[in-house]
């Protein structure tokens, strides 16, 4: 007996039923959060009532589905649970909980045929031990099958039923990255016969992902989607958090599936080595909208800590020496200092000096000098040489850029915002390539040096377009960004 069947056991053995179950509860409340941090549960005042459940379960990001209700039994005995099953409501998807183990003598056939007409799922204590604390070389893996079981299974399962389940899905996964059809087969088939049809065709989204991944071609899976499907967050979580999978090829179809939208979505905090392959892949695939730059502490600019990709709550950052990057929907999603401080601007000669360099054409321009603002806008490129001299000369020595607008070389809009250190893509909902966001708001609002520039574009392609003479590093076979 394992630890969580063990620790559920020992509150049933309690005197007080009462106190016994509102310990299982806790119990229960804290494993599935293990599973999926995001379920949220609600204890009811309930126990070992046939029609009130004792939990109450809701995925706050399937807005789709009903809550899913937990009812606790502590019979075993298979004709109780049938008529338990009878009378609870279809449209509650239960989940009943036998706290014992099921007797092997009992016609599993015909409670698991009346689980799945009832859309209710059957599990007995030593299969939720099983799903929920189960070895696995993939944790990951493992909470996604978990994840998956809980809000969409169907049937009965008990230690044996999650065993094959588990094994089916983590071969299933394997076979699916590598392009084997044999165990991608069988894994969509348990998908299927396990788990009601929503859930059951998110998993299915997910392995035909990895299935397209690998580069096999989709008609050779019969039971795969003929076309894809966004994947949920929980297949999210174990393409970022689960065992590092180091080939380019594959990460590189995987941008093609998701978009820097999606992984936004994403809730967890996480810096894996799967997220660097992600978007050292992404960088020349997807769009972006909007992006700060904040300076770092002098210590980080100092050391040689790695540069690498962090994903938060809305937001991706990108840690270097000096400065932190952060992409987000919207500026005001950005929750670093990029988006409060109000920094020192730039003198007027530097930011005209960087712009052709950067491969920017000058749109709009907003400079500052003590109280004096001069605004303008004209026509693309015109703001040049004479122009800009006229402009500096009206406010005098030490004019200084509060903001500019410039087309990048893909063409569409950039307003880059030097006192607070954001640019964002004008129209809001328009977007350009995320690779030139990025390079082009590094170098229009930090200082690198040339050290810092050759540690950069080891990690962020610069296109060829850098700050010091000869720093070229350019990201072949790049395609059509996807937003």
């Amino acid at each position: 007996m394992n630890a969580v069947a063990s620790s559920i056991a020992e509150a049933l053995e309690a005197d007080d039923p009462y106190r016994s179950f509102a310990e299982i509860k806790r119990l229960l409340e804290q494993h599935l959060r293990q599973i999926n941090p995001q379920i949220r549960t609600r204890r009811t005042g309930y126990y070992n009532h046939t029609h009130m459940p004792d939990l109450v379960m809701r995925w706050p990001h399937d807005d789709d589905l009903s809550d899913r209700y937990v009812y606790l039994r502590s019979t075993t005995d298979a004709d109780e649970l049938g008529f338990d099953i009878r009378r609870l409501a279809r449209q509650d998807r239960p989940i009943v909980l036998a706290l014992g183990a099921l007797r092997p003598s009992f016609d599993a056939r015909a409670l698991d045929s009346l689980a799945i007409d009832h859309h209710t799922l059957v599990l007995d204590l030593a299969a939720f031990a099983e799903l929920t604390s189960g070895e696995s070389a993939d944790a990951a893996l493992r909470r996604l099958i978990a994840n998956t079981v809980i809000e969409g299974g169907q049937g009965l399962l008990d230690e044996r039923s999650v065993s094959r389940l588990v094994r089916a899905m983590t071969t299933g996964a394997q076979a699916a990255r590598r392009g084997e059809r044999e165990g991608t087969e069988d894994a969509l088939a348990f998908a299927s016969d396990t788990l009601s049809p929503p859930i059951a065709r998110r998993l299915t989204a997910f392995l035909g992902t990895l299935w397209r991944a690998s580069g096999a071609p989709v008609a050779a899976l019969e039971r795969a989607p003929r076309y894809p499907q966004q994947l949920d967050e929980s297949s999210l979580d174990y393409l970022l958090e689960g065992q590092e999978i180091p080939d380019g090829d594959f990460w590189s179809r995987i941008v093609r599936e998701i978009t820097l939208t999606d992984l936004l979505r994403h809730g967890r905090m996480t810096a894996t080595d799967n997220l660097q392959h992600l978007m050292r892949a992404a960088l020349s695939s997807w769009n972006a909208r909007v992006c700060g730059v904040a300076p770092s502490s002098v210590g980080a600019r100092r050391g040689a800590a790695p540069l690498h990709w962090t994903k938060g709550e809305g937001v991706l950052s990108f840690d270097a020496p000096g400065f932190v990057l952060t992409l987000a929907q919207k500026v005001d999603h950005l929750t670093s200092s990029a988006a409060r401080a109000a920094y020192e601007l730039p003198a007027l000669d530097e930011v005209g000096n960087r712009l052709p360099l950067l491969g920017l054409s000058l749109k709009a321009i907003t400079l500052v000098n003590g109280g004096g603002k001069v605004a303008y806008e004209g026509e693309v490129g015109a703001l040049h040489g004479d122009r800009l001299r006229h402009l500096s000369e009206s406010l005098g020595p030490g004019t200084l850029v509060k903001n500019l607008e410039a087309l990048p070389p893909s063409g569409v809009p950039v307003r880059y915002n030097f006192s607070t250190r954001t640019a964002s893509v004008k129209p809001p909902r328009g977007s350009v390539p995320l690779l030139e966001l990025v390079n082009t708001s590094i170098r229009l609002f930090t200082d690198l040096s040339r050290a810092e520039e050759e540690r950069l574009v080891e990690v962020i392609s610069s296109g060829g377009r850098t700050l010091h003479a000869g720093i070229e590093h350019d990201m072949p076979g790049a395609e059509s960004p996807a937003d």
